[in-house]
């Protein structure tokens, strides 16, 4: 009853997660109506409009994604309601939150995320240029039915665009502050007509970087440059009428600048007029990704047999100051080492009938290699003289689950949908450096998910759910045991959501709304000590979560297209550590509330020519970043712009990035260099930009 009571008093102050709109900008200017496009996901790893899906979907298009300039998960994520996605101390590290859970620096994330069908195996892999995409899915709340082991807030699907049978290019290139060039090229088509078809992508970035440190540091480059280059593979085998293979490949070569790390008081806390990184040795973290992926699809009629396979491998070495401070102290040298394979086998209905369903099986082997050394400065920048500290880390998981889900037509309006996957995680770790080290231990959880949906009319729709989301647990450091217990445990959600889905106006108008309420059991979390000095999680004994999401698509005439959202989340911890320590505090690393408008208007200047308006507005609510409540960054707007001219075959235009210049942190560690001296990331400053791209 209390958990239906507070979902009652949401929904009546509520509203919720609408996805961005489909736009195809050619249609716009030839015709006459003004409907927005339908929208199809493939979130249940099947075809549906959208609207009949029983969750609450952000869905980004192609189209979308260009006009917005999303170039990152970041970037994708200022655009959904109850996200916050930053990267951390390095380029190699992210730090995602959704609906309140936040991912601990070192653990999982509380995301899946999924490029073609194949699920991510670690955080390393996440933060890379999106380019050539044909659509993002967002998906909140506990996805673990389908998922699996750490969508215990939600997922990511991401699909890009498959090889074409007709030949196709597309070559781009821009420049903006921080003498930023990038540019990419994409080529597709046919090498045996209808049957094999090709489509290679290639990307670079040569950034200077923005952020200077206060002292001159010696390499005379910004702390935040960046110079990568991606290259993309596909090739689509149409073998028959019923066999269709797919093989992608991915490579991401990257030198960048990192930590941007400042020491920071209270008073200080939130001043960006200066800047406070003080360094003597220049950081930098170098990173190089490979994977690659095989997906077979052989439709047998009544059933579909779909096999997935996916090797990856990164390896990121970041060397640099330690001490963060002009004086020659402490170095740091961490490398981090990823490997993983990945196979998934499912079968599913192939029909539309009254029954959809799937089963399936899922393994994962993943290796990590985690070497942390901090050697003393010899004076000159170099490591000589013994080491503050020595970790040797190496770390093992394997991971197996058997999934199903059926969707069950009981009338015409009614559906029924209930989905199991039982989840096993066995990880293992020892530190090389430390005799006895040896830590081991099986995470497993039942992950059930009932969603019941009612369709009014072909255009309103709602629904009722629950699910449970369970992410893995795992080991600190030995050397950081001093700080906190060697292993913390898994985590464990119980969700309940209620929602709406509609279209009006003859179908000029979206209206989505979700309310949530989630009870959290072991809350992974994040935190710092000096003395001894570590780098540990803990788990937070017991948080709810109370929330909101609600969101608008209108197209008032046929040239102009608005989104508006609103996402709440109020994060209580309600037990920390059995004693009455924090208990009512607002669980830190999440803001309270996100807020987002966009508009983009298309004015037809002759036949064939646009100009195309993009702008984006989106508030980020208050950041607490520990669990006394004590640190807290204050909201941020944040502006975008966007102006275009284009043409069938080529477009020119400029943006700018966070016009007012807004500044947060990224990161933010409480008492990290101890008593009122914080570590502190800086966000990116505002930059301006120009870009032309032509297609052929």
């Amino acid at each position: 009853m209390r958990i239906t009571r507070r979902l009652s008093i949401l929904a009546c102050t509520t509203v919720l997660t609408v996805p961005v709109l489909a736009m195809e900008q050619k249609v716009w200017a030839a015709d006459s109506t003004f409907t927005i496009e339908e929208i199809v996901v493939t979130s249940r790893k099947r075809d549906e409009s959208l609207i009949e899906v029983p969750d609450s979907i952000t869905v980004f298009t192609a189209e979308q994604i260009e006009a917005a300039g999303i170039r990152n998960v970041t970037d994708m994520a200022n655009l959904t309601p109850n996200m916050f996605f930053t990267p951390t101390y390095r380029p190699s590290e992210m730090q995602m939150t959704i609906r309140g859970i936040p991912t601990a620096q070192g653990g999982e994330a509380p995301v899946a995320v999924i490029i073609d069908g194949v699920q991510i195996a670690h955080p390393t892999f996440v933060n890379q240029e999106l380019m050539d995409i044909q659509q993002i899915e967002v998906l909140r709340g506990p996805q673990g039915s389908l998922y699996g082991r750490n969508a215990i807030g939600g997922a990511i699907n991401i699909v890009t665009k498959q090889p074409t049978n007709d030949f196709e290019g597309l070559v781009r290139g821009s420049y903006a502050s921080g003498n930023d060039f990038r540019g990419a090229v994409v080529l597709s088509g046919p090498i045996v007509q209808d049957k094999l078809l090709f489509r290679v992508t290639g990307m670079m970035r040569d950034y200077d970087g923005q952020i200077k440190d206060q002292t001159a540091v010696r390499g005379g480059r910004n702390a935040d440059f960046d110079k990568s280059y991606i290259a993309k593979a596909s090739l689509l085998l149409n073998a028959s009428e019923n066999l269709k293979i797919e093989l992608r490949g991915n490579y991401l070569d990257q030198t960048a600048g990192a930590p941007t790390i400042e020491i920071v008081n209270g008073q200080n806390s939130d001043n960006y007029s200066q800047s406070f990184l003080n360094r003597n040795v220049m950081t930098f973290d170098e990173r190089e990704i490979k994977d690659v992926s095989l997906k077979i699809d052989y439709d047998f009629g009544a059933v579909k047999l779909t096999s997935i396979s996916g090797y990856s491998k990164s390896v990121a070495n970041l060397f640099g100051d330690a001490d963060f401070t002009p004086a020659p102290i402490l170095l740091q040298q961490v490398d981090l080492s990823v490997k993983a394979l990945t196979q998934e086998v499912r079968l599913a209905s192939n029909d539309d009938g009254r029954v959809n369903w799937l089963v399936g099986f899922y393994y994962q082997d993943r290796d990590t290699d985690n070497f942390l050394q901090i050697p003393f400065d010899d004076g000159t920048g170099q490591p000589g003289g013994g080491f503050a500290i020595q970790s040797f880390d190496v770390g093992s998981s394997k991971s197996v689950a058997g999934f199903g889900s059926a969707s069950i037509d009981i009338t015409d309006q009614l559906e029924f949908t209930v989905g199991m996957r039982l989840d096993s995680d066995k990880r293992k770790s020892v530190d090389a450096a430390f005799a006895g080290s040896d830590a081991g231990e099986t995470f497993k959880s039942l992950q059930p998910k009932v969603q019941l949906r009612y369709q009014w009319t072909d255009e309103m729709s709602t629904y009722a759910s629950y699910g449970r989301g369970f992410r893995s647990g795992g080991f600190n450091s030995f050397f950081a045991v001093g700080g906190a217990d060697r292993g913390f445990d898994k985590e464990i959600s119980d969700s309940f959501e209620i929602g709406f889905k509609g279209q009006f106006m003859d179908g000029q108008l979206l209206v989505n709304a979700a309310a949530f309420y989630t009870k959290f059991d072991n809350q992974q979390f994040f935190f710092v000590t000096v003395d001894p000095p570590s780098q540990n999680i803990t788990n937070i004994n017991k948080v709810d979560i109370t929330g909101f999401e609600f969101d608008i698509t209108a197209r008032p005439t046929n040239n102009l297209d608005i989104t508006a959202s609103v996402g709440f989340v109020d994060s209580s911890i309600k037990d920390f550590d059995g004693t009455g320590l924090y208990i009512g505090n607002k669980a830190p690393q999440s803001p309270q509330y996100t807020m987002g408008l966009t508009m983009q208007y298309l004015m037809p200047l002759s036949d064939g020519v646009d100009l195309r308006a993009y702008a984006a507005y989106m508030r980020r609510g208050p950041i607490y970043w520990d669990m006394a409540n004590v640190s807290k960054t204050p909201a941020k707007d944040i502006i975008n712009l966007r102006l275009f001219l284009e043409l069938e075959q080529w477009s020119i235009g400029g943006y700018v990035d966070n016009l007012t210049n807004a500044r947060y942190p990224t990161q933010f560690g409480t008492d990290a260099f101890g008593p009122d001296a914080h570590s502190r990331v800086p966000s990116p400053k505002r930059q301006f930009g120009v870009q032309g791209t032509v297609r052929f």
